[in-house]
């Protein structure tokens, strides 16, 4: 990261590392709501405010945004 210059170090890590992981450690717990809902959704074989597939999507999406969050966090902790 050495070629980045300085000014330009704030848009890719924004609010610094702590915030990162904050953001991270939010987005796996709703990740794991998201995943307890679908399996939920699925046995009871009805819609839990949305169906199973659904539910398992987005926690499936809320688990790659936080591991971005988390890598975000370990890049610019590192920094």
């Amino acid at each position: 990261m050495a070629a980045v210059p300085d000014n330009l170090k704030f848009l890719l890590f924004g609010m610094g590392p702590k915030f990162h992981a904050t953001v991270a450690m939010v987005l796996e717990i709703l990740a794991f709501i998201s995943l307890v809902l679908g399996i939920i959704s699925g046995f009871m074989d009805k819609a839990v405010g949305l169906w199973s597939t659904e539910w398992l999507l987005i926690a499936i999406v809320l688990f790659i945004w936080g591991l971005w969050a988390w890598l975000c966090a370990y890049t610019a902790a590192k920094e």
